[in-house]
């Protein structure tokens, strides 16, 4: 078949395709562009979910009558003059393909006039070509009215969403807007009814406590990391604020919403001890970062990027995230002193230690008096149907699942120990089978179960002998603690994590004490001592919670003191 040159009518529909989508892609063009002229308002009308009507009205600088006919021309564009310029992209758009593409697909008029202009400049295409141009009495600023999104695109149309699908979407996207950025007011109308408003605030958080609820606020920790060529700034929800999916999860990068699977992946892997399965934070992170750093032009609508250090940059996002949910953790320190001569499975043998529990204590305390008392007010009462334990604090009541506590202890212990663990050899070897997919997913991690002190040699037929284990496992049964490492590498999603941190997880379920065991209460003490030690004391290494706190306050409320 001989190659032809398809004509500009052709050329436009296609490139409008790469672009517009559906209404919420018109919509994410003509407010980019609205804030790359400086907008400090934005309205956006729809009617029929933008089928029908899709307007955007802004206070931006507007535009001459010249640069109003180039507008409409692909590839015209004030943001860029030379390839130089793609490296150092600070707008919204650039491409010059916004318009064009939106007007090729619609009936669109444009109207707008220049900041101190006596007149302004009214135009009207169809499908792309000029139609009307005239002088026209409009406010200063720029307003793009596309209706009939799809009219000549009739395949393209059918694919639209029902009008509350279309609808929703457009109002995700606007309030997306809205935290990127909140020194500006945005409206959102349909069919002249109000569906959103965001004021400018200026103010990240009150920003998103008009996104998420006030509620949602008081769960929210703030992010905040320089670095030379990059600032994380932004707002995590704690362990107390979770959704079922990630659609409150915003990345921004130089003030443009994006999806990024780096910094979604760096989110994630913070958040995976902390949250049960299943279970995502919400989220609003900005990254600004060097322009010659990020390449922005690796997508038709701009939606992703690309980072020229990707390993720089995914450390960075892990580390701001880690000092958040650390620093939302963190409250009065209080040193706790346990009692000698006996050591709980896993613990350390006795001596101080640094609890994050929110406790009130003197900078240097005694003691404790008692076992199962310790300096700051921290003291474990007693155990509930020999499953949970029962604390008492400065701030209130806790009630601590005793094995998830000790799973957390045990697994913090373990990844202490980095990759060369120290190991106990046992007296007699053990011998353990495994079904042929049991045993060829355990020989893939034999060399780093040994550098975790899980001493473990294939024996032939599916058969393994077990020559040593973890120190801090030394009283656990051997077979219980591999078959338990194997059972937490087939857990779903498990080869998308990182297996030794699954395999340390499995070890720690294996020797950490179960419900229904009853504990002594020196034992007791002790247990409840070493978690408030941990670094991370609030969740099981599956992300489930270990700690449920009655706050002083609410218990007195409950008996009216």
């Amino acid at each position: 078949m001989a190659i032809v040159i398809l004509d500009e009518a052709v050329a436009n529909k296609i490139a409008a395709g790469e672009v517009v989508e559906r209404p919420a892609s018109v919509v994410k063009e003509l407010v980019e562009n609205a804030l790359d002229a400086g907008a400090r308002q934005v309205l956006v009308e729809l009617e029929e979910g933008g089928r029908r009507l899709i307007q955007v009205t802004d206070d931006g600088e507007g535009m001459s009558r010249e640069d109003a006919v180039l507008s409409l021309q692909r590839h015209a564009t004030s943001k860029i003059s030379r390839a130089e310029d793609l490296f150092a992209i600070r707008t919204l758009g650039f491409r010059g393909e916004a318009l064009p593409s939106v007007a090729a697909v619609s009936l669109l008029t444009l109207t707008t006039r220049q900041r101190g202009a006596p007149s302004g400049v009214r135009l009207v295409a169809e499908g792309g070509v000029i139609r009307e141009l005239e002088e026209a009495g409009v406010p200063e600023g720029t307003q793009v009215s596309a209706a009939r999104l799809f009219f000549n695109t009739p395949a393209r149309l059918k694919f639209l969403r029902s009008e509350s699908t279309e609808l929703a979407h457009c109002a995700d996207l606007v309030s997306r807007f809205s935290l990127s950025h909140c020194t500006i007011s945005f409206r959102l109308l349909h069919h002249g009814r109000e569906v959103l408003s965001r004021p400018a605030t200026g103010n990240l958080l009150a920003a998103m406590a008009a996104a998420y609820g006030r509620e949602a606020a008081r769960h929210l920790a703030p992010v905040s990391l320089v670095l030379p060529t990059l600032r994380i700034s932004g707002h995590v929800s704690t362990p107390g604020l979770t959704r079922a999916n990630r659609g409150e999860q915003s990345f921004f990068v130089n003030g443009r919403c994006v999806k990024s699977r780096l910094v979604g992946a760096a989110l994630d892997a913070v958040y995976r001890e902390l949250l049960p399965p299943g279970r995502h934070p919400v989220a609003v992170l900005r990254l600004e970062i060097e322009p010659h750093l990020v390449d922005v032009n690796v997508h038709p609508t701009k939606a992703e990027v690309r980072f020229d250090q990707e390993g720089e940059v995914f450390g960075a996002v892990s580390r701001a995230l880690r000092e958040a949910v650390q620093a939302a953790n963190l409250g009065p320190r209080a040193t706790l002193s346990l009692p000698t001569g006996h050591t709980f499975p896993g613990s350390s043998a006795g001596g101080g230690s640094q609890a994050e529990l929110g406790l009130e204590a003197p900078a240097a305390a005694a003691p404790s008096p008692a076992p199962g008392g310790a300096p700051g007010g921290l003291r474990a009462l007693g155990q509930l149907y020999q499953t949970f334990i029962v604390a008492e604090s400065p701030q209130g009541l806790l009630i601590i699942d005793q094995h998830r506590a000790h799973e957390r202890v045990l697994y913090e212990r373990l990844a202490a120990q980095g990759a060369s663990a120290q190991g106990q050899r046992l007296v007699m070897p053990v011998t353990v089978h495994f079904s042929h997919a049991e045993a060829d997913l355990l020989e893939q991690h034999l060399e780093a179960l040994r550098g975790m002190g899980l001493e473990v040699e294939p024996f032939g037929s599916g058969s393994f002998v077990i020559r040593g284990v973890p120190a801090a496992m030394a009283r656990q049964d051997p077979e219980g603690l591999l078959r338990e490492v194997v059972t937490a590498l087939q857990a779903p999603g498990s080869q998308a994590s990182l297996p030794r941190e699954r395999m340390l997880a499995g070890m720690a379920c294996q020797g950490a004490v179960k419900a229904g065991q009853a504990l002594a209460p020196h034992e007791l003490g002790e247990l409840v001592a070493d978690l408030a030690a941990c670094r991370q004391a609030y969740t099981c290494p599956h992300g489930h919670p270990v700690v449920m706190t009655i706050a002083a306050w609410e218990l007195a409320r409950k008996f009216n003191r």
